[in-house]
């Protein structure tokens, strides 16, 4: 097999050489799409993963909770009693009256007890929701309306729905609502199916409704509500249902059979979803068949020409095809989405075509002029225009940011990165963090956290900071940091929207097994600290939903191949989490991936996040590209983020590390 790094510049790291490979086709797996479509769940990117650990008792208080909570599940109260009586002033006794009043929901008054005497809290948010949930299993509707607060919670919405339903009928104030709650492109929780099926029997959704909410069911890929949508049509329109079905598995044969078709919107929309789908195919190919057979003979409004074109020159720039720019010039910017206005940057940028870099950087967003990512492609535009003194100033003013783009600024000024690092509390401010401490609900976090229940704690720490004002994460994220919590430290800082801690967002923890691995892998300690910081967030005991394990998230089977490398014992999957091990089968797969790039560490990176696989199909057909432009157009919005992080995070640890930047980005 070809060693794609055979085609990576060894000399100078900022070149990505190119490599002779068919055109780039993101067909991306249910694995990764998950990967991708999750990460979210925590700010600014960190992934989200379950916590996985196991109750310890340090503490004499603590090992009676700890009884006390199993004698209360395995029912023997005269124990259980006793132990409670022991634990009055205890901070978790709280959570012991939660376990008693869940074993009774359906006794309104010791619940409306619970609720009254901590109003307000986690447990209090927990179990209204859990009789919520009782009461719409028991069909008690009277009891439900009069306890029920509007919620994001699908279920409990749909019971809300349906206790409406047996109060008021089919009124005009439920078929709102209830509408409101049909019109989805995916399945509803099954309390909703009795007010959908009044819906349906009293004529409350007409049949453009059901075609409009097919086609949200076909954007978002779920065939089988919409097969169960079609039977709700007329028997015959039923077959063009059919034929928008085929057209998401087979879209080139509908599109041949199309070209036939009388005008109807349905038609257009059959139409538009197997272009959609043909272009992943063959973009050129479904381009043409727009522009010269599909788009003259049928009365497509705005809206659909405007939504179309964006989706396809969008899948033409993370394709890098040269038709692209072609494309992008016959589109205004006023019928561009926002993520093509930027991709049609890129594309520009990647192509050379600076001057239309320029012209297209002037025409993105207000919202984007200011963004240090936009501010350094004016700078890199400007300097290849010849246009060096505005360069220049524009590098000079981004040099002063401690962020990726801030460093390769400097770089192309050629002057010491600027580390700016200011406490996200300052000393006035520190009594705030003691105040919050004491507060009930922090002291019960605290008591979770030491005794390991961190999944339990960081629950009630997600539900307590909720509506902090940014001022007041700031020190909620210090307090996790006193307590050595170092990840919830990273998250809360981040969405406080403080980013000049440098101490609390990059702690060097697990330092020896980290220069342990890296010097038995020859590799930088930094990086494997960037990897960590990315992958993670310092969370030893993270298992993430498509079950990538510990600090370097390893999969599974990556352990498994690697334990045979490494001469390492077969682990389960809890010794697989453990630092040492996690850290010495992560640091030996990276390894592996510098050695199949001869070392470049931007490639091997993206590899890491992505697969060799992709960054194979991402390397350049016929141009040698400079690494800041190759990396600025992954096509995987979370690869190129990742890249980006990795390498900000191990020049930030390098500083930490030997108090001075030993390899600087452009030498990575």
């Amino acid at each position: 097999m070809e060693n794609p790094g055979n085609h990576v510049a060894s000399i100078n790291p900022l070149l990505i050489m190119p490599t002779g490979i068919d055109r780039l086709r993101p067909k991306i797996s249910p694995y990764f799409t998950a990967c991708i479509l999750l990460i979210l769940l925590f700010m600014m990117g960190f992934p989200p993963v379950s916590f996985s650990a196991e109750a310890v008792a340090q503490t004499a208080d603590q090992r009676h909770y700890l009884a006390a909570r199993e004698a209360l599940k395995k029912g023997r109260l005269s124990e259980y009693r006793r132990l409670k009586a022991q634990l009055q002033d205890y901070p978790l006794l709280p959570y012991l009256d939660y376990s008693e009043a869940l074993k009774k929901l359906g006794d309104a008054s010791v619940v409306a007890d619970f609720l009254n005497q901590y109003d307000g809290s986690y447990l209090a948010s927990r179990l209204r929701d859990k009789r919520l949930r009782w009461l719409g299993d028991k069909h008690r509707w009277g009891d439900f309306l009069r306890v029920y607060e509007a919620k994001s919670d699908k279920t409990l919405r749909c019971y809300y729905l349906r206790a409406k339903l047996s109060v008021e009928g089919v009124s005009e104030s439920l078929v709102h609502d209830a509408r409101e709650m049909w019109m989805s492109g995916s399945t509803q929780p099954k309390p909703c199916s009795p007010v959908f099926d009044q819906l349906y029997k009293y004529h409350k959704v007409s049949k453009a409704l059901i075609w409009q909410r097919i086609g949200l069911a076909m954007e978002k890929g779920h065939i089988s509500l919409a097969k169960f949508l079609a039977k709700k049509l007329p028997a015959s329109e039923r077959p063009w249902v059919a034929k928008w079905l085929k057209a998401h598995r087979k879209p080139k044969a509908v599109l041949s059979s199309a070209l036939r078709w009388q005008d109807s919107l349905h038609r257009r929309q059959i139409i538009l979803h197997a272009l959609k789908r043909y272009s992943r195919e063959d973009t050129p190919a479904a381009w043409a068949l727009w522009k010269t057979q599909f788009l003259p003979r049928f009365n497509f409004s705005e809206e659909e020409i405007s939504q179309l074109e964006d989706k396809l020159v969008l899948r033409a720039a993370w394709r890098h095809l040269p038709e692209a720019l072609d494309w992008f010039s016959l589109i205004p910017a006023a019928g561009l989405s926002e993520e093509a206005l930027e991709w049609r940057v890129r594309s520009a940028i990647r192509s050379g075509e600076w001057r239309l870099a320029l012209e297209y950087l002037n025409e993105l967003p207000e919202s984007h002029q200011g963004d240090h990512e936009w501010t350094y492609w004016r700078g890199r535009t400007y300097e290849n225009l010849n246009m060096a003194g505005s360069a220049r100033s524009i590098f000079e003013d981004l040099a002063n940011e401690t962020d990726y783009y801030g460093f390769l600024a400097s770089d192309r000024l050629g002057i010491p990165y600027t580390f700016t690092n200011e406490p996200v509390v300052d000393k006035a401010a520190a009594h705030r963090v003691e105040i919050l401490a004491a507060q009930p609900a922090f002291q019960r976090i605290y008591e979770l956290y030491k005794m390991g229940l961190v999944g339990q704690a960081y629950s009630e720490w997600r539900f307590e900071i909720r509506d902090m004002p940014k001022s007041q994460k700031r020190v909620a994220a210090r307090l996790a940091y006193n307590w050595k919590w170092h990840f919830t430290a990273i998250v809360t800082t981040a969405q406080a929207k403080h980013f000049s801690d440098l101490d609390l967002r990059f702690p060097l923890l697990f330092e020896r097994f980290i220069t342990r691995e890296a010097k038995r892998q020859n590799l930088s300690p930094s990086l494997v600290y960037g990897v960590i910081r990315r992958e993670s967030a310092f969370r030893e005991t993270a298992v993430s939903p498509a079950g990538a394990l510990g600090l370097m998230q390893v999969m599974p089977a990556t352990a498994k191949m690697m334990t045979k490398k490494l001469g390492m014992k077969r682990m389960n999957r809890k010794q697989m989490r453990q630092a040492n091990n996690n850290i010495k089968l992560g640091a030996g797969y990276l390894r592996q991936v510098l050695n199949k790039y001869n070392g470049h560490e931007i490639l091997a990176t993206a590899s890491y996040n992505a697969g060799p696989h992709r960054v194979k199909k991402w390397l350049p057909e016929d141009d040698v590209l400079p690494a800041d432009i190759w990396i600025d157009t992954i096509t995987f919005d979370e690869t190129r983020k990742y890249v980006k992080a990795v390498l900000f995070y191990s020049t930030i640890f390098d500083w930490k590390l030997d108090g001075r930047v030993d390899h600087k980005l452009n030498e990575r």
